[in-house]
């Protein structure tokens, strides 16, 4: 099945626009992790908490890769319990390099070894010959997501460089919208979308005209300053085509909610963000009063 379609399925079920950033952070005395816990038990456990209020996981490579061993094999122990709950995974890996070496990673990500995931975050700016290798795994119900727009606060230094055909990263939005359009799903969308982050509002609305059929993946809502209202700009006007990420915000919520145990308070996390994006959502679907 087309990732697209699998993914609309998904927030079909859950009635949910809402992904688990698994970012375990490297701070702290015992970094990133609760007393008592290891790695992998953190991660699996927030996972598993959150699992009913979110339609994907979308684990942070960087967190895993700096741990070493221990480290990658919590993220294939992440991936392999999302699958059992029927849980999307998106590995947040940002590779992207020559044709031969993004195929390693396009099989490292998309293949059936021990990191395969629903689908990967690729960086396109090597050009196409760096996209390519991925798309062979499409067609066997794998997605992609191309960095377009990001979240940070310097984004705008290269992505916004005016160029004839607009800024660099509009230029971006209409080849992934080029290359999507032989990837529709049935859903209407295709299984290449994009990564615009909520903290520019007005670039995700300007991405949407762009890209009508591509899924956007919007992170930057909680811990990185965008609300809720911000996340969903994003989507279409019947309420489609887009899914948000929050992670610290989810992940570390026990630090704000000590009378509660990591994985309780992530999950009453994980439904808050739940219900705040569907009545964002609600809200912008409303026509105005006149």
């Amino acid at each position: 099945m087309n990732f697209a379609d699998r993914l609309f399925e998904a927030q079909r079920k859950k009635d949910s626009f809402a992904v688990l950033g698994v970012d375990p952070q490297l701070d702290g005395a015992e970094p990133g992790l609760p007393p008592g816990y290891t790695l992998e038990r953190f991660c699996c456990e927030i996972v598993e908490a959150c699992a009913p209020s979110i339609v994907a996981v979308k684990p942070q490579l960087a967190f895993f890769e700096a741990r070493g061993i221990e480290g990658m094999r919590a993220f294939a122990s992440v991936v392999k319990l999302a699958r059992s709950l029927e849980v999307l995974t998106i590995a947040d890996a940002k590779r992207g390099d020559i044709g031969t070496t993004s195929a390693a990673y396009a099989a490292a990500f998309l293949g059936d070894g021990d990191f395969a995931c629903d689908a990967v975050t690729i960086n396109p700016y090597l050009g196409s010959d760096a996209i390519m290798p991925f798309l062979r795994a499409v067609p066997h119900g794998r997605g992609i997501f191309v960095l377009v727009k990001t979240s940070n606060p310097t984004a705008g230094e290269f992505q916004d460089l005016m160029t004839e055909h607009g800024q660099l990263w509009e230029c971006v939005a209409r080849r992934i919208h080029g290359i999507g359009s032989d990837f529709i799903g049935g859903c209407g969308f295709s299984a290449i979308g994009a990564v615009v982050g909520a903290t520019y509002p007005r670039a995700a609305q300007r991405a949407r005209k762009i890209m009508p059929n591509t899924v956007i993946l919007v992170p930057g809502y909680g811990v990185q300053g965008a609300g809720a209202s911000q996340a969903v700009a994003a989507l279409t006007g019947e309420g489609t085509g887009a899914i948000v990420s929050a992670s610290r915000s989810i992940m570390y919520a026990y630090r704000n909610a000590p009378q509660q145990s990591p994985p309780l308070a992530a999950a009453a996390a994980a439904e808050a963000m739940r219900v705040e994006l569907n009545s964002a959502a609600a809200l912008q679907r409303a026509p105005t009063a006149t």
